[in-house]
């Protein structure tokens, strides 16, 4: 198989994909309060009940919600990617990937989904966003070997994910 071709649409592919991701994850946990009955809030960096959740149950299965989203927004992109040889399909790949990796990586000073959902289960609290992110890299690396994108090609996503990410997470805190 020949290599992906890899042009400027891809980025812009890219940033779009960083925002619908955003979008999907966090309407994923509206939905999945809405659906338990609460009144949520949600912004594009966060959903959350006002008031408050009334069990530790409905926080555990509202903090599943978006990083469920975004493993299903991963194995779609991998099937799409193995079936169409299509480079914005790895682009729905990678963003599945860098946000949940940079949700662990923010774990550090604040739990995220995952990594709650593990101190629930009386887990250490690495377990889940290891298995998640590491489950989401491997359909990545796949991925991108199946396309033949380089190294170069990656980091510049990697690079402007970061970007984009950083972009979405100040301009929701100053909304």
């Amino acid at each position: 198989m020949k290599r992906a071709r890899i042009s400027w649409d891809f980025y812009l592919a890219l940033l779009v994909v960083v925002v619908l991701t955003f979008l999907a994850h966090e309407l994923a946990h509206w939905l999945a309060g809405t659906a338990l009955g609460y009144d949520m809030a949600m912004s594009l960096n966060g959903a959350s009940p006002r008031g408050g959740f009334l069990s530790e149950r409905d926080a555990f299965l509202v903090s599943g919600a978006g990083p469920l989203v975004t493993v299903i927004q991963g194995l779609l992109a991998f099937w799409w990617t193995r079936r169409s040889n299509q480079p914005t399909a790895y682009a729905l790949l990678f963003v599945a990937w860098f946000m949940r990796f940079a949700a662990a990586f923010v774990s550090l000073m604040h739990p995220n989904d995952e990594a709650r959902m593990s101190l629930a289960l009386g887990w250490n609290m690495w377990v889940l966003p290891g298995l998640v992110v590491t489950f989401l890299f491997v359909l990545t690396w796949a991925a991108s070997l199946h396309l033949r994108i380089g190294w170069k090609t990656n980091v510049a996503a990697y690079l402007l994910c970061s970007a984009a990410f950083a972009a979405i997470v100040f301009l929701d805190a100053k909304a």
